[in-house]
């Protein structure tokens, strides 16, 4: 019973963001879309954006699950926009809210780890400082959730695709020679 009152609040707040903004949604639209009370919601959720974070972190817990090396990365990466796409309403009210900041902390929360996955992997031969390695995944990641909110920002036009295409171009090799540069580099 749990489970399925959380995912009918999601889900009644998914619907609602494809007619309204997320600040015109209150929790008394959400309880009364679900046929339940103000204290159902409370009992599971905090507010509207604890409702919004748990989507956000329910829904993406296992795209990248498989895509965590140099290899996989691009497909792990498309996931996410792939998932973005297919909840633009979700995603677009989330961005123009005052609550921006729980996409850059979903898509951070997504991407970092697979990143510091990734540079560990390339790094195993390597002598570069644990403080680097996490510089260069985390770099990596802001310039990531820097295209892809610009990509909301623009509309979503683009193809995942394209753009994982596009970084891959990019990318490909930079990982490697930066750990190189920074293995060059201890004393």
């Amino acid at each position: 019973m749990l489970k399925t009152a959380k995912y009918a609040f999601a889900d009644s707040l998914k619907k609602m963001l494809e007619t309204k903004t997320l600040e015109n949604i209150t929790v008394t639209h959400i309880v009364q879309d679900c046929g339940t009370s103000r204290q159902a919601f409370y009992y599971h959720f905090n507010d509207i954006y604890s409702l919004l974070e748990w989507i956000y972190l329910n829904e993406a817990a296992s795209l990248l699950e498989n895509n965590r090396d140099i290899d996989t990365w691009q497909q792990g990466f498309q996931l996410i926009l792939n998932w973005m796409l297919n909840n633009k309403p979700l995603v677009v009210n989330t961005y123009r809210s005052i609550s921006r900041e729980y996409l850059e902390t979903f898509t951070y929360n997504w991407l970092y780890p697979m990143l510091v996955e990734v540079v560990n992997k390339l790094a195993a031969y390597l002598n570069v400082q644990k403080n680097n390695k996490e510089f260069i995944a985390r770099f990596y990641t802001l310039a990531f959730i820097a295209i892809s909110l610009d990509w909301v920002r623009t509309g979503m036009k683009e193809t995942p695709e394209t753009i994982v295409w596009q970084l891959e171009i990019i990318m490909k090799d930079n990982f490697m020679h930066a750990l190189e540069k920074y293995s060059e580099q201890v004393p």
